[in-house]
């Protein structure tokens, strides 16, 4: 990729290109249960801008700007009361709408009059599948809302936790959509050498993608962005076929069997060298067990607002264990999967050079993902038009799937069912 290219796809600050398209597409901000009614505000970033999240009196969720609007000071240390944010420094009060309610320090002949006057933007939020998201565009109508299938599920049923990662947002995502890597980079953490000791189908299901590390890949494009099918032959004459959503620009469906939870990822910009790694599981039918999630996080921080805080980093070589190495052990990362994934992007630097890439027919899916997110941006700086935006997408039926398949079937006919037989999944020997 050319460097031009490179900046312009991982620069998102006020004006930058890149920044100025992902404002007009929802994201998810922070977890709903991080707000708590007449609770702290909770500081976030996105897109190198600073927000305020807080929770009112009655429940509802705002985002402001953090800074207040007076002089700058941060409302995340505001009093939160009366569905409303009172400025430490000045005491503005800053109700649920952005209307300026009161302004203490003027003169009482013109206090009212001159809080009426002012107001600071509420940006459009909702509350779905456990999350806040936020819409931060320019538009006074927001772009449609992705209404996944796990926003219709009980809170029971879904298990969601961040990981603020030192690296560049496009890293994040070219790992969630990079099949081909997980025969080697996670060979000991979910490797077939003992895929049938697995406790859980999940766990059994990632295993058997690792006996082959050269999938066949075919893609198709659509209206919310791509999928992919990667499949790979088994010893039976079958077919394992691991299908993936890709709804741009953020968010990746990770195949698992239908018999299994599902999981959703996605990577947000917090800024131009950091970025916020969202990791859901959930279940359709049931709610998500302790057993469902020991794998995905043993080893991580316990904080579900970052769990990859005990990372490390170069300094300590992200805690690689080079005697594991030796006596087996593939990565010597000894940790859950998706820090395997975190050590390898963050290696790479916070902004990869990406001009001195030599990259193989196995990239295809990060090339044709590349070329997509180019487009799109060179769309919106001609018209304004938002790519992978229509009220005609049924969000609800996007969902990834692994199966083994008959040999001569058809993997786009699996995916489209919408709720997948468990007889689509079968295990080897």
């Amino acid at each position: 990729m050319d460097e031009s290219v490179n900046e312009l796809l991982t620069r998102f600050g006020r004006g930058a290109p890149m920044g100025e398209m992902l404002r007009e597409y929802w994201a998810p901000i922070t977890r709903s249960a991080a707000l708590e009614a007449d609770g702290a505000p909770v500081r976030v970033k996105l897109l190198n801008q600073r927000y305020v999240a807080w929770r009112a009196s009655d429940g509802r969720v705002v985002v402001f700007d953090e800074a207040c609007p007076h002089r700058g000071a941060s409302l995340a240390l505001a009093r939160n009361e009366d569905n409303a944010l009172r400025c430490l420094f000045h005491g503005w009060k800053i109700d649920a709408s952005g209307q300026v309610l009161d302004t203490p320090c003027e003169s009482a002949d013109r206090r009212a009059a001159f809080a009426a006057s002012q107001r600071v933007r509420a940006y459009p939020v909702r509350e779905a599948g456990r999350l806040v998201w936020v819409y931060v565009g320019k538009r006074d109508i927001p772009p449609p809302f992705p209404h996944f299938d796990f926003m219709d599920l009980p809170d029971s049923h879904i298990e969601v936790r961040r990981a603020v990662v030192p690296y560049n947002w496009l890293q994040g995502l070219e790992a969630h959509l990079d099949s081909a890597h997980l025969g080697v980079l996670h060979a000991s953490s979910a490797g077939s050498a003992n895929w049938r000791d697995k406790t859980s189908s999940a766990a059994r299901d990632i295993a058997i993608a690792t006996m082959e590390t050269a999938p066949r890949i075919e893609m198709d494009l659509m209206p919310y962005g791509l999928r992919e099918g990667a499949l790979r032959p088994l010893p039976d004459d079958t077919i394992y076929a691991r299908i993936r959503q890709v709804v741009l620009p953020y968010f990746v469906f990770i195949p698992f069997g239908p018999d299994t939870y599902r999981s959703w990822r996605a990577s947000v910009p917090i800024d131009d060298e950091t970025n916020a790694e969202w990791y859901m599981l959930y279940h359709m039918k049931r709610p998500m067990t302790a057993e469902d999630c020991e794998q995905q996080w043993v080893g991580a921080a316990a904080d579900p607002d970052n769990f990859a805080a005990n990372l490390g980093g170069p300094e300590n070589m992200w805690y690689q264990n080079r005697a594991a190495m030796k006596d087996g052990d593939f990565t010597g990362l000894m940790r859950c999967v998706p820090f395997e994934d975190f050590v390898v992007q963050a290696s790479m630097g916070v902004r990869v050079d990406r001009s001195r890439e030599h990259l193989a027919p196995s990239d295809a899916i990060i090339v044709h993902t590349r070329r997509l997110l180019q487009g799109a941006l060179e769309q919106f700086q001609i018209s304004g038009t938002l790519a992978w935006q229509s009220n005609e997408i049924d969000y609800t039926g996007i969902h990834a799937l692994a199966a083994t398949l008959p040999k001569d079937a058809s993997w786009r006919e699996a995916v489209m069912q919408k709720d997948p037989s468990p007889d689509l999944w079968k295990r080897v020997g």
